[in-house]
């Protein structure tokens, strides 16, 4: 049986939770899809890929650190969701409510409904040293030095390749 309590935070903030039977606590606002493929990865230890972004809209906020590793769990009274990067025996804890793609190495096993990366270009800027702009929604997100890693970045954050 899930139960659901309420945590409150050193702020005074208080947050709704869910204890699933295996002990593994989420929150109450984590889709019911997530936190059955989030209980899955726990169990099998694959590599995933998280893809964070808001819930309402679909739209990712183009994460680039600490999205890749395996599925673990935190220690305590509250044992929340952790990111495991490969090869480490810790890592920081998931957003899990913050979730809108999953993907293993062999594809995506999750997708928000209205999932949205958003329209990226490529334009060569005048910017000494950075000449290469990358834009998301024609909004400048990074620059680089050479074509060939603005374009490794694009690649990362729509997807197509699973890491950096």
């Amino acid at each position: 049986m899930n139960e659901i309590f309420e945590e409150t935070l050193g702020n005074g903030n208080t947050i709704i939770c869910i204890r699933m039977p295996s002990g593994t606590c989420y929150h109450a606002a984590t889709p019911k899809k997530v936190i059955t493929l989030l209980e899955k990865l726990l169990k099998n230890g694959i590599e995933v890929r998280v893809f964070y972004g808001n819930c309402d809209t679909g739209q990712c906020w183009h994460e680039e650190n600490d999205v890749v590793g395996r599925i673990g769990r935190s220690t305590g009274t509250i044992k929340i969701p952790l990111l495991v990067p490969v090869g480490d025996s810790g890592g920081p804890g998931l957003l899990d409510h913050c979730i809108v793609r999953i993907d293993s190495r062999e594809g995506t096993l999750y997708r928000h409904k209205k999932f949205r990366v958003g329209d990226m270009t490529l334009a060569k800027g005048n910017t000494r040293g950075y000449p290469w702009d990358v834009f998301i929604d024609n909004v400048l997100h990074a620059r680089f030095r050479e074509n060939s890693a603005a374009i490794k970045l694009m690649d990362f954050l729509q997807g197509n390749v699973f890491a950096l």
